[in-house]
């Protein structure tokens, strides 16, 4: 049991019918399952205002219910009047658990891509390091040695701070958090302390949720102005980047680049082939040569944002390097499925924007035989942004031989009406393939390519299922693909 006064953050109460001093007995958003002593707190969502269940809450024998609403307030007994209860909520989540980000080093991650790949890459040097430590993800989330699929990217914040107090139990000394736009306008990491933040890029996604590009950035660049950050580390390469020196309020920042030499960290001499990536890293501590075996520039970029946050928490940059030169990164970000004569080079990753198809593809041609192709399976998800549709297809079709359109998690819509919207930004002289099924599209490639072609299967990545309506269907890319030479055989 906690205080009332505990967990509340006594700077956003306007008023209150409770003491303070009322014990708790834990929190609880969902007024139907509430139990005796819990302190109720009403969220309003998009869809759902959960002020309407302050009587049942109440009636269930919560302790208070925390509201935003003056309706809610005045109408009901027990209740306490706050600015914004998502970000009370996040903060007594905080507080219920013992203020868990306090007690570990915890790196936030934000922008559109890349979040995934620097979260694993932080978590395999700190296990080289033999550092106790923790991730939560898109992929999953991890505590030591146990990991569990994850259902959001950035969990809500009861989830969230429950979750790092296990890590607290555990004995982690460092954890890696990709933070989503989302999560910080939703404030569902407020109560956590941060030791850096990490900003890889910034490209159009999420507007059916933001609506403007504006919107989307400024609910990334929370990171930075709402945390009292130590540390940010920027890709200075990036559009947005000058943005978040100027805005972000992060006692220091250190710069990556490949293109600035002036930056802290800088890559030169870039090599890139099917086996990995080669170049000369200039460091505050000197430069240094390096090897990694990720593919593509992109890779790069997120090996140096990596690096620069390990430098300016006190590492030395050659030992991050020997580490980084071992890293294998996130699983579905160009993962290569199959491997053996006689197979084209089979890749699966995770790419649904614009950029992040650009960086893959732009990758993948640099290093691809003068007569082989470059075969892309690709859809976009349903019921999300539908203006970014035509753009992923005029990359795709500008950059592959042979493009083949198909769905991704078409969840509500017609999947051919997803289709429909992506033709409109085909290139005209392209070579396309259409076909709604999915597994039957990556057949369709794989028996289209030859053994010098390379076939990029767009995406997915990681996932094992595809949403078609509101279910949820097992699916893997990459188990289609073995599926496919298996039979074959």
């Amino acid at each position: 049991m906690k205080r009332l006064g505990e967990l509340l953050n006594p700077l956003r109460i306007k008023a209150s019918k409770v003491s303070l001093d009322s014990p708790i007995s834990g929190l609880n958003i969902k007024a139907q399952e509430i139990q005796k002593n819990e302190l109720f707190v009403a969220i309003q969502g998009s869809s759902f205002d959960s002020h309407t269940l302050v009587p049942e809450a109440l009636e269930r024998n919560a302790a208070a219910a925390v509201v935003q609403s003056q309706d809610a307030f005045e109408s009901n007994p027990r209740t306490i009047l706050v600015d914004c209860t998502r970000g009370q909520l996040a903060e007594a989540a905080s507080a219920w658990f013992g203020h868990p980000t306090d007690q570990f080093s915890l790196i936030g991650i934000t922008g559109t891509n890349g979040k995934t790949t620097s979260a694993y890459l932080m978590r395999q040097l700190w296990t080289q390091l033999g550092k106790i430590n923790g991730m939560v993800g898109t992929v999953e989330t991890c505590i030591g040695q146990e990991c569990f699929s994850s259902q959001l990217t950035t969990p809500g914040p009861l989830e969230l701070q429950s979750t790092f107090a296990r890590m607290v139990q555990q004995r982690v000394d460092s954890a890696a958090m990709e933070v989503s736009s989302i999560a910080l306008d939703q404030k569902r990491t407020g109560g956590c302390h941060f030791a850096a933040g990490l900003f890889t890029n910034f490209t159009q996604d999420h507007l059916d949720y933001h609506h403007t590009l504006e919107n989307y950035f400024q609910s990334k660049l929370k990171l930075f102005t709402d945390y009292g950050l130590p540390l940010a580390v920027v890709n200075w390469d990036d559009p947005w980047a000058k943005r978040v020196l100027v805005e972000g309020r992060a006692k220091r920042t250190l710069t990556f680049s490949l293109v600035d030499r002036t930056c802290d960290f800088f890559a030169a001499k870039i090599v890139c082939s099917v086996r990995g990536t080669e170049s000369e890293i200039k460091t505050p501590q000197g430069d240094f040569k390096f090897y990694s075996p990720l593919i593509g520039q992109h890779n790069l970029q997120n090996i140096l944002g990596v690096l620069a946050v390990f430098y300016g928490l006190g590492e030395k940059c050659e030992t991050v390097l020997q580490g980084l030169s071992k890293a294998t990164g996130a699983p579905g970000r160009l993962e290569r499925v199959m491997t053996g004569k006689g197979y084209p080079s089979i890749f699966v990753d995770y790419a649904h924007t614009e950029d992040a198809l650009k960086n893959v593809l732009q990758s993948l041609r640099l290093f691809k035989p003068n007569s082989s192709r470059i075969i892309s399976v690709f859809g976009c998800g349903g019921n999300r942004d539908r203006s970014k549709r035509p753009k992923m297809g005029g990359v795709v079709s500008s950059l592959s031989d042979i493009t083949v359109v198909t769905s991704d998690n078409p969840r509500t819509e017609e999947p051919q009406k997803i289709i429909d919207d992506i033709k409109e930004g085909l290139l005209p002289q392209a070579k396309v393939y259409f076909e709604v099924n999915r597994k039957k599209a990556i057949q369709w490639a794989l028996k289209e390519a030859h053994p010098d072609d390379l076939v990029l299967i767009a995406g997915k990545g990681h996932e094992t299922y595809q949403i078609v309506g509101t279910t949820q269907f097992p699916f893997d890319d990459r188990q289609v693909v073995r599926d496919y030479y298996s039979h074959a055989e």
